[in-house]
């Protein structure tokens, strides 16, 4: 949150860079971020000194071009590029194969981008917006640090994400029960933007009783499919079979493709079995985060996970599951009988 309020605090001061990128996933907060500067540039309700860039379609003269226009009857000009591809990570040409080279920044016009950056407009604010990963080794990534501002916008911390709700719920004038919260977070996740979306069915569901409880989250919040995967794994390694046969069968009934099951279940066993092997080498759940680049609490779930599970264990499920995968795809046995069979294998004896 930090990041957020420090770029709301230079808006307040009008001290502001004449080069931003936004990237992260907490979209929210990014889409937030891009809106001030808007607000901020946005003089006696005119857009005149306003640019909007699809940066999927425009190329970077055309970027340039509009950074390079003077403000009309304004201090300042903004130009919000959206989506740009500048900024992506290189391609792999195959799961275990060598990175592509990335072509050279001439061989894609970026180089009137890159010589921009070495002496932007001081009138003008340039805005990078992208939910895509970025590599940040690359020279336009390095450009954009040098000339301004490269702003990271991770997902907040589930301490800060409780507050944040608190405070809504308050405003509102609702009570919040004991662990209706909690349930909220882990029912939704870090993101704000879902977050938000399912706060606000709440607290319009909540508008005669004035209280939110764990079952209106329950009855109004189903859960993600990730969710539903982690539930069916930890149940599984508890040996509650018929509970994790009732997950499957649950998420077949809300028309979730199979196969698209089946990958998020094989993907649930892969994530245990890196941070089985990271734990065993004694990192801790924020060191295994960093490395496997996912939330702290997820890791923090996936650690806890880890104990029902042996490396062994997990190095021969994830064998099964590709099996399955494999006769699953090629016709030879149905998704809910081999998904069915695998389960009731692994209920029987979790560790072997």
């Amino acid at each position: 949150m930090d990041y957020y309020t420090e770029l709301l605090n230079s808006l307040k001061r009008g001290v502001l860079h004449p080069v931003y990128l936004f990237y992260g996933e907490e979209g929210y907060l990014r889409e937030q971020a891009a809106g001030r500067l808007i607000d901020f540039c946005r003089q006696g309700g005119s857009d005149f000194n306003i640019d909007l860039i699809d940066g999927e379609t425009a190329g970077p003269g055309d970027i340039v071009a509009s950074a390079e226009t003077l403000p009309l009857f304004a201090a300042k000009r903004l130009v919000v590029v959206k989506n740009p591809p500048f900024f992506k990570a290189a391609k792999r040409a195959g799961r275990e194969g060598p990175v592509k080279k990335e072509k050279k920044p001439a061989a894609r016009g970026e180089n009137v981008l890159l010589e921009y950056l070495k002496d932007p407009l001081s009138s003008t604010i340039l805005v990078f917006n992208t939910g895509e990963p970025v590599d940040r080794r690359k020279g336009i990534f390095k450009a954009v640090q040098k000339a301004g501002k490269a702003v990271d916008f991770t997902y907040l911390k589930r301490k800060e994400l409780a507050r944040l709700l608190a405070r809504k719920a308050d405003k509102a004038g609702r009570q919040l029960a004991s662990r209706a919260l909690d349930e909220l977070l882990d029912t939704v996740g870090p993101s704000l933007q879902k977050l938000s979306v399912e706060f606000d069915k709440l607290l319009n569901y909540t508008a005669q009783s004035g209280v939110i409880t764990s079952d209106d989250v329950r009855r109004l919040c189903p859960p993600v499919l990730e969710d539903n995967i982690f539930a069916i794994v930890d149940a599984v390694g508890n040996r509650r079979c018929g509970e994790a046969l009732s997950g499957i069968k649950d998420m077949l009934a809300a028309k979730e493709p199979p196969l698209r099951i089946l990958a998020m279940i094989t993907r649930q066993f892969r994530l245990l079995l890196q941070v089985h092997d990271l734990v065993g080498r004694g990192c801790p759940p924020r060191e295994i985060a960093a490395r496997l680049k996912m939330h702290p609490y997820v890791a923090q779930k996936l650690t806890a996970q880890c104990k029902n599970y042996s490396n062994e264990s997990l190095v021969r499920i994830f064998q099964s599951l590709l099996e399955v995968d494999v006769a699953v795809k090629t016709g030879g046995q149905e998704f809910y009988p081999a998904v069915e069979h695998f389960i009731l294998k692994l209920c029987a004896d979790p560790r072997s």
